[in-house]
């Protein structure tokens, strides 16, 4: 009866793993556009706390001195304490920019090895199911997830600098902060709403393949 069964089951999971493969590929797509955009959003709102931050400490240090009424008299002072600042969070944003591309790159390097070592393993004649590829996809199944559990609170900081944004063109801080509000719910809602629907068919994709692998392995 299994010999009868086995190129039937062998298609079956062979199938799914293709499915896996495809589904877990255009994640990874997702994930590397979605990180793009936190890395400019991150090293926007760096650079601007950082220009304001030396601002604010230059100016509180002199007025902790006394200094500040005779530094406000020379516009060339202010100019230049600007100019710092500027290059200060430009240098910082630039930085912050570099440094969670290379964090980001490790964290999808894993899976996108996975991914493309699974399109090496994976037979295309339906033959070439091995363990080494059901353990990849077993590796797929679970770090997937967890990536994608780690994009949720971006949202939060799409909102941030919408309203940072918004306070400076719109020179109104309830303006700013009404735009910060709706940007932030919708950033939430879309990765809730993606999160729910697409991870959800990769659990079941998960489901099935686990009963199929199963099935699969009393086979041989």
């Amino acid at each position: 009866m299994d010999s009868v069964e086995d190129p039937r089951r062998r298609q079956e999971i062979q199938s799914n793993l293709k499915s896996i493969v495809e589904s877990s590929d255009r994640w990874l797509g997702r994930l590397k556009r979605r990180e793009l955009r936190v890395r400019f959003a991150t090293a926007f709102l760096t650079t601007i706390l950082v220009f304001a931050g030396v601002g604010i400490a230059v100016l509180v240090f002199l007025f902790s001195q006394g200094q500040l009424s005779a530094f406000l008299q020379h516009p060339n002072q202010s100019y230049s304490l600007i100019t710092a600042s500027g290059l200060s969070g430009l240098i910082s944003g630039f930085a912050t920019y570099f440094l969670l591309r290379r964090k980001h790159n490790a964290e999808l390097k894993d899976l996108s090895s996975l991914i493309t070592e699974m399109q090496k393993t994976n037979g295309k004649d339906g033959r070439g199911i091995t363990e080494d590829a059901l353990s990849l996809a077993d590796k797929i199944l679970t770090l997937l997830p967890q990536l994608v559990r780690k994009r949720n609170q971006d949202s939060l900081l799409f909102g941030v600098v919408a309203f940072i944004l918004a306070a400076i063109f719109g020179n109104n801080l309830a303006v700013g902060i009404l735009v910060g509000v709706i940007v932030w719910l919708y950033f939430r809602y879309e990765a809730k709403k993606t999160y729910e629907q697409e991870i959800s068919k990769f659990e079941e994709q998960r489901r099935v393949f686990e009963q199929r692998k199963k099935d699969f392995i009393e086979t041989l």
